[in-house]
Parts: structure tokens; sequence; C-alpha cells
């Protein structure tokens, strides 16, 4: 997943490049050429949108994923199901991490603000979920379970609020 941010992260900062490339050189540019530039930049820009919602989408998807294989484990398999959450855990932190780095609360709106706060929020409440799953019993293994997946969901959503913020 570094390598899908880093090239989506290599074509934003291509195209910004080549938009100050192309505004330098259109003040001595020909009418036709003036076109035939803002419609390559149109054409970067396009590329360059679509290639960030795949990367969103792949991201989601792979993460989306790693549920699907343990969302039925039974109280038998409550290891295995501990062992995800907690993987889940440690590759949340670091993209939370990466969005921490990049917020700025001098700067930011109150939108952006509400958003980090609720992720920080909402961290902490998997975390105590994924925690939970060590004393759950046969009998509560399911509603731990859920509420594991239910605090998931919530940080995940949380996470690419604030991302987008």
């Amino acid at each position: 997943m570094k390598t899908k941010l880093s090239s989506r992260s290599f074509i934003v900062r291509t195209s910004v490049a080549a938009a100050v490339l192309a505004v330098a050189g259109l003040t001595g540019c020909s009418k036709q050429e003036r076109q035939e530039t803002k419609t390559t930049m149109a054409d970067a820009a396009h590329t360059v949108g679509e290639k960030s919602k795949d990367a969103y989408h792949a991201t989601k998807d792979a993460m989306s994923n790693a549920w699907d294989s343990v969302k039925g484990a039974t109280f038998e398999k409550r290891d295995e199901f501990t062992a995800s959450a907690k993987a889940m855990s440690a590759e949340m932190e670091a993209k939370v991490s990466k969005v921490k780095a990049d917020y700025s609360d001098a700067q930011a709106s109150a939108s952006r603000k509400a958003a980090m706060e609720e992720l920080k929020n909402d961290e902490a409440d998997y975390k105590a979920k994924v925690s939970a799953l060590g004393d759950a019993t046969a009998a509560t293994w399911d509603s731990a379970k859920q509420n594991t997946i239910a605090a998931w969901d919530k940080l995940q959503a949380s996470y690419y609020k604030a991302r987008a913020d």
C-alpha cells in the first residue's frame, strides 16, 4: 500500500510540475499551442483524479477484505480473529500517523479539527474493543466480535473523513 501512496504522491507532484511549466510556457505560445496545452493539462488532471480514486478504493477494499476472512470466526477461532484485528490496528495506526503528520492544528478548519478529534476517539475505542476480545467468554464472544467489527467500521469511516478534509 505504501507503493500506491508513493506513486499517488509522485503523480500529484509530477502533475503540479507540469502545470507550472505549462503556465510558464503559455505566455510565449501561439493560440493553437495554448489550446493543446490546456487539453493536455485537463487530461493530466483527469488521469491524476482517476488514479487517486483507484488508490483510495484499492486501500478501502484491501482493509475490508481482511475482515471478510474472519468475520464468521467462532469462539474456537478467536485467536485468529484477534490476531487479524491487531494486525489491522497496526496498519491503521500507521495510516493515522501519516494523517496526523500532515495535519496542522493552527491551519485546520473547524470541520477538520472535528474530524481529527473523531478519528482519535474512534481509534481509542477500536483498541479498547480489540483488547476486550481477550476477556470474552464463549457466551460473550459474538457480542465482543460484533462490537470490534462495528468499532472498526467507525474507525475506518472517520479515517477517510479526516483524510478527505
